[in-house]
């Protein structure tokens, strides 16, 4: 009776090596949107990923911000696209590469109501309240990396999206808001309804990194990929949202440099904080 168990169970062993051999490459992205809108910006991708390279990629949904920054902190991806901050943690700290990147900088603003004769510099937000998206947002974490004192920093108020901060701004639920340069422009042109009280130096923006589990050659297989024009065509709906169409281009470990140091007010996110 012993023989047959062990037979079977030799078999299926074996039977498990082809899969445990085979490289599967996983690909990831922030929950920033909903589980429909991220298989049309990432599904694309890993499968033309899979295609171009030989190699089987698939793209994981993380289920929210601590599972993504558990699997992030832990190595689990081996392929990810996300703001500089990360780009730069990953790179610092889990043998990660640069690939390829938005073509814009990151530009940020904090701005206010052009009435509001109690804040003209970025000083004067000292224990106000600021609009922005939730931590482990970049531009929020820029915000709130200048302020030193915690009894003196601002009070965060948690709004969603770029034009919901600025509306409440001027519902006066805020007397601030962190935005990208371009929403600002975007929501008042002429400059009517609001100042500029601080604009930060341009970052280089979201980008993809490569972990260690891939090889340098594989690396650049994917990053050539990614810049072809069949690779540009997989990343078309994601250029539509975060880059008005334009291509992404070639990225370097060396600009993203320093630029984690934000995470160090990433009050919630926790997860860098060790």
């Amino acid at each position: 009776m012993k023989q047959p168990i062990l037979a079977t169970v030799l078999l299926s062993v074996l039977a498990a090596l082809p899969t445990l051999a085979s490289a599967d490459y996983l690909f990831s992205a922030p929950p920033r949107e909903t589980p429909e809108q991220a298989k049309k910006y990432y599904q694309p991708i890993a499968d033309f990923l899979t295609k171009a390279t030989g190699e089987k990629f698939s793209y994981d949904l993380p289920i929210s911000w601590p599972t993504y920054a558990k699997n992030m902190k832990t190595g689990a991806y081996d392929l990810v696209f996300d703001g500089p901050h990360f780009v730069s943690w990953r790179i610092d700290n889990i043998q990660h590469t640069a690939l390829v990147k938005l073509p814009q900088p990151h530009e940020w603003r904090i701005i206010a109501r052009k009435d509001d004769p109690t804040v003209n510099k970025i000083q004067d937000l000292e224990a106000k309240r600021v609009c922005g998206p939730a931590s482990p947002n970049f531009g929020t974490l820029i915000m709130l990396s200048h302020f030193t004192n915690p009894v003196r920093e601002p009070v965060h108020v948690i709004t969603k999206g770029w034009k919901d901060g600025y509306n409440a701004m001027l519902a006066g639920r805020c007397q601030a808001t962190v935005l990208p340069k371009t929403n600002h422009l975007q929501y008042d042109p002429q400059g009517g309804q609001t100042k500029l009280i601080y604009q930060q130096d341009p970052y280089p923006n979201q980008a993809f990194t490569a972990g260690p589990r891939m090889s340098p050659e594989l690396k650049e297989r994917v990053r050539q990929a990614l810049l072809s024009p069949a690779g540009q065509q997989a990343m078309a709906p994601l250029r539509e949202r975060y880059s008005g169409g334009k291509e992404l281009v070639n990225a370097s470990d060396t600009e993203y440099a320093g630029v984690d140091s934000v995470l160090d007010r990433a009050v919630g996110f926790g997860i860098f904080a060790y």
